[in-house]
C-alpha cells in the first residue's frame, strides 16, 4: 500500500464529529426520532395491562340511547349509583362539573358522589398558562361537594402525549395526578414520567354506560376494581394522539399511567453512556487493527446499541442512542471514504505500479512529493502518441522512477503523473534522489521504436504539507546542476497550476488540439414526449498531461482571461458542425448546441467563419443550435438583435442559456425570438415552488409553445421537477446523471440503440 491513512487528520474530524454529536444530543435535537424509537422498541414484546382497572366510558352506543352529551346532572348521578352497585373498590370520574345546573339535579350528583360505598374521586381540570404554569378548575362544589379531586392534566410533545406527571402543582397546593392517585403513588415530587406503551391498549377492560345503565355487565367484571368514568366516544374533545396507537380516550392515558407507576418510574439513562461507549468504538477505529476492519467495527458498534437500547426500552429504561449511533455512522462513513481512495491506490497489473485515482483525497497523503511526467508531442507530427501508447508511457516512466525510489513508495493516474511517498529522510538525501530523478529523464523514452521526449515537474499535493514543501525547495536548492539543465525541474503546489497554465494557454491550446488532449463531449437532450435523443449539447474537455482533467467552466473562464475566448469557441463550434453533420448521416435532424458568449457573435467575423466551416463540414446551418449563455447582460443592446438574427436569417438557430433566472426573462422571447430556451434549474424548480413563481414558470412555458419555441430544461435532478417539466409541456430536458458526458464513439453506441429499440 503507497498511501497510508493520516490518523492525526482522522483523529481531529472525529473529535469534530464527536464535539458536533455530543452537543446536539445535549440540546435535544435527536429526542423526536428517540422517542419515535422507544416506542417501536416497547412494541417488541407488548404485554396486557392487568385488568385492575376498567374504564365505563360514555361511548357512541350510550350517547344514541341515552342522548346528546354531557347528560343532565341527575341522569349522571344514576350511572354512579349504578356503578358503585358493582362494588368497585375505587371510582374515578373524569369529568368536569364547571358552574351549576338546575338545584335539583345538582343536589342529585352531589349525594350520589357523597354517599358511594366506593372511595371516589373527581378531577380537577387542569390547563398549561402561557405564562408555562399549571391552572386547575375545580368542579362547582354546589355539584360536586366536597369530594377530594385528582388532577388530568398531560403535557403534549409532537403533538402527542408521552408523558403525565405524578403531581400538579396548583394555586391550592399540590395535587396528585388520576394515575398517581389510582396506584397509590406516595412522593411528593412533581417530576413526569414516561408512559409504558409495551402494554397493548386494546387490553384496557372497557364497559359501556349503557350497559352499566341495564345492568347487563358480569358483576365480576367491576367488583374490586378500580373504575374510571369519562368519554370515550371518538367525537367527544377527550381524544388525544397516543403514540403508535393512534387517537385514544383521555382515560386510557390516566389507565397506562397507572400501569406504569405500579411497576415503579422507570429509569432514565439519557444519551451519555450510549455516547462514551461510542467514543471507544471511534477511538478503536484509530488502532492499526481498527482501521483495518472499521466496517465490522462500526456495525457491531451500532447492533450493539441498537439490542441494548431495545432491551432497556422492554424493561421501560429510558434512553437516547441516536447521538451514539449518529457519531459512529458518521465516523464510520469518514474512514470508509478514505479507505475506499486508499482502495483506488493499489497496484495496476497492467502497468505494475499503484494506480493512485484518490489521491486528492488530502487525509490520505500524509508526506507525499508529486512527480509529474510531461510527454512532449510535437504539433507537426499528429499522431505522434497513439491511446494505446499511453499504457507503455506510464510503465516506462515508472520504471525509471522505480530505479532511484522504492517502487512500493509509488502510486500514478493515468495522465503520467506520480506521487511518492517519501520516507523520513535528510535534506542532502531528498536532493540526491531529485537530481537522480532529472538525471533520469535526460535521455528520451523509447516507446516501440520512437523516442519521446519527457520533462518532470514536481510539486507537493494540494499544499497538504508545507514542511514538504519547504524540505522540496531547499533540495531543489542543493541541487546546482539542475538550474542548469534545460529539463523543466520546479517546485510548485496544485494551486499554482492554474496560474502557470494561465501564462501559457495559447500555447497549450494550440498544442494540445493536435495531440487528441482536447475532448468533444456529448450531452444528451432527452424529449420528454418519448423519451428519444433527438439533440444534444456539445462541450469540450481538456485532459492535461500534467494537470489532469480541466472542467469546461475552467477551460473558458482561462480562455476568457488570456483573450482567447473567440479561438477556443470557434473551434467548439467547429467541431459541432463537424459531429453535426456526422450525426445527421445516422439520425436526420439531429442538432447540436453549442454554449458560446454574446461577445462572440458581435465578432463580425463569426457568421462568415460559420458559414465557412458549416460548407466545408457539409453540415446544414439549421442543425447547429447556439446557446447563447450571457444574453441578460446585452438586453438594450441593439447590435446583439441584430448579430442574433443575421445568425437566423443565415440559416442558424439561436437559443437563450440560463432562462428564467429573473422574472423579466419573458420579455427575452419577444426581444429575441429564440428558436430555443435552455431553461436555468432554478427556473425548473419554480413550478413546485410558491403560487407567484409556479405562474410565472407556466406562463413562460405556455409562450414557448405558443410561439413554436422549443424548450430545454437544464440540470434536471429532481424526478418531481421532472414529473412537472413533462405535465408542463416542456419539450426536452438534461442533468447531471440523466445525461452524463461522452465521448462521440460512446454517445452513438448508448443513445441510438436506445432510440433504435425505443423506434421498434
Amino acid at each position: 500500500m503507497a498511501l497510508n491513512l493520516d490518523k492525526k487528520k482522522i483523529r481531529r474530524k472525529i473529535a469534530l464529529f464527536a464535539a458536533i454529536c455530543g452537543l446536539l444530543g445535549a440540546i435535544g435535537i435527536f429526542e423526536p426520532l428517540s422517542l419515535a424509537l422507544s416506542v417501536l422498541q416497547s412494541k417488541a414484546m407488548v404485554k396486557p395491562v392487568s385488568g385492575d382497572i376498567v374504564v365505563v366510558g360514555i361511548d357512541s352506543p350510550s350517547i344514541e340511547k341515552i342522548g346528546r352529551w354531557p347528560w343532565p346532572r341527575d341522569k349522571q348521578a344514576e350511572l354512579i349509583k349504578s356503578i358503585d352497585s358493582y362494588g368497585p373498590k375505587a371510582i374515578y370520574i373524569d369529568i368536569g362539573y364547571q358552574g351549576t345546573t338546575s338545584p335539583s339535579a345538582d343536589r342529585a350528583l352531589r349525594e350520589a358522589l357523597t354517599t358511594t360505598k366506593a372511595k371516589t374521586k373527581i378531577v380537577a381540570l387542569a390547563a398549561l398558562e402561557n405564562n408555562g404554569t399549571v391552572k386547575s378548575l375545580y368542579s362547582h362544589s354546589t355539584a360536586v361537594g366536597s369530594i377530594k379531586s385528582v388532577s388530568v392534566y398531560v403535557p403534549f410533545q409532537l403533538g402527542h402525549i408521552w408523558e403525565i406527571p405524578t403531581t400538579v402543582s396548583t394555586p391550592r397546593g399540590l395535587i396528585p395526578s388520576m394515575a398517581a392517585d389510582i396506584a397509590g403513588w406516595k412522593g411528593t415530587a412533581t417530576e413526569n414520567f414516561k408512559l409504558d406503551f409495551g402494554y397493548n391498549v386494546g387490553s384496557i377492560p372497557t364497559f359501556s354506560a349503557r350497559d352499566i345503565f341495564e345492568h347487563t355487565v358480569n358483576p365480576g367484571e367491576l367488583k374490586g376494581k378500580t373504575v374510571i368514568l369519562g368519554a370515550t366516544d371518538k367525537t367527544q374533545n377527550d381524544v388525544h394522539l397516543m403514540p403508535g396507537n393512534g387517537k385514544q380516550p383521555g382515560a386510557y392515558f390516566q389507565v397506562l399511567g397507572a400501569e406504569t407507576l405500579k411497576n415503579g418510574i422507570p429509569l432514565e439513562w439519557g444519551w451519555m453512556p450510549f455516547f462514551l461507549f461510542a467514543l471507544l468504538i471511534c477511538a478503536a477505529q484509530l488502532t492499526r487493527f481498527g482501521l483495518r476492519y472499521s466496517k465490522p467495527i462500526c456495525w457491531a458498534g451500532l447492533i450493539t446499541i441498537l439490542g441494548v437500547s431495545s432491551g432497556m426500552a422492554i424493561w421501560h429504561v429510558g434512553n437516547d442512542p441516536f447521538p451514539a449511533m449518529t457519531l459512529i455512522g458518521i465516523t464510520g462513513i469518514f474512514i470508509a471514504r478514505q479507505k475506499t481512495a486508499l482502495r483506488r491506490s493499489q497496484r495496476n497489473e497492467e502497468t505494475g505500479f499503484s494506480d493512485m485515482t484518490g489521491y486528492m483525497v488530502e487525509e490520505v497523503v500524509s508526506n507525499a512529493l508529486f512527480i509529474a511526467a510531461t510527454i512532449h508531442r510535437p504539433e507537426a507530427r499528429r499522431g505522434y502518441i497513439l491511446d494505446s501508447d499511453d499504457l507503455n508511457i506510464i510503465r516506462a516512466v515508472g520504471q525509471r522512477l522505480s530505479s532511484v525510489l522504492d517502487e512500493r513508495q509509488l502510486t500514478h493516474n493515468n495522465n503520467m503523473q506520480f506521487v511518492w511517498e517519501m520516507p523520513s529522510i535528510a535534506t542532502s538525501t531528498l536532493a540526491a534522489h531529485m537530481e537522480g530523478l532529472r538525471q533520469l529523464f535526460v535521455e528520451p523514452l523509447n516507446i516501440d521504436g520512437r523516442k519521446i521526449d519527457v520533462d518532470i515537474f514536481f510539486g507537493v499535493d494540494r499544499d497538504v504539507n508545507s514542511n514538504v514543501k519547504l524540505r522540496a525547495e531547499r533540495a531543489l536548492s542543493a541541487s546546482a546542476e539542475a538550474r542548469d539543465n534545460q529539463t523543466t525541474f520546479k517546485i510548485t503546489t496544485t494551486s499554482a497550476y492554474g496560474a502557470h497554465l494561465e501564462s501559457k494557454f495559447a500555447e497549450e491550446f494550440a498544442a494540445a488540439v493536435p495531440n487528441g488532449d482536447i475532448q468533444i463531449l456529448f450531452r444528451a437532450h432527452h424529449n420528454l414526449g418519448n423519451n428519444l435523443i433527438r439533440s444534444a449539447e456539445a462541450t469540450i474537455g481538456w485532459v492535461h498531461p500534467a494537470y489532469g482533467q480541466i472542467s469546461p467552466a475552467r477551460l473558458f473562464g482561462l480562455a476568457r482571461q488570456t483573450g482567447n475566448l473567440y479561438n477556443v469557441s470557434l473551434f467548439l463550434c467547429q467541431q459541432a458542425a463537424h459531429f453535426s453533420a456526422r450525426l445527421a448521416k445516422i439520425s436526420p435532424g439531429f442538432t447540436l448546441a453549442a454554449k458560446i458568449s454574446v461577445d462572440i457573435l458581435l465578432d463580425p467575423n463569426f457568421k462568415p467563419a460559420m458559414l465557412s466551416i458549416a460548407a466545408a463540414e457539409q453540415c446544414r446551418p439549421s442543425d447547429i443550435i447556439f446557446d447563447i449563455v450571457d444574453i441578460h447582460a446585452f438586453v438594450a443592446d441593439d447590435a446583439a438583435r441584430l448579430a442574433i438574427r443575421n445568425l437566423q436569417v443565415a440559416g442558424f438557430r439561436v437559443g437563450i442559456g440560463n432562462f428564467g433566472i429573473t422574472s423579466s426573462d419573458i420579455d427575452l422571447l419577444r426581444l429575441f425570438e429564440p428558436d430555443e430556451i435552455f431553461l436555468a434549474a432554478s427556473f425548473s424548480a419554480e413550478l413546485l415552488g410558491s403560487t407567484s413563481n409556479q405562474i410565472f414558470a407556466e406562463g413562460a412555458l405556455r409562450i414557448a409553445q405558443a410561439s413554436d419555441i422549443i424548450s430545454t430544461a437544464d440540470d434536471v435532478e429532481d424526478r418531481a421537477v421532472l414529473a412537472q417539466l413533462r405535465r408542463r409541456g416542456c419539450d426536452r430536458c438534461k442533468g447531471k446523471a440523466l445525461s452524463m458526458p461522452m465521448n462521440f464513439l460512446d454517445f452513438v453506441d448508448m443513445h441510438f440503440e436506445e432510440n433504435n429499440k425505443m423506434l421498434g
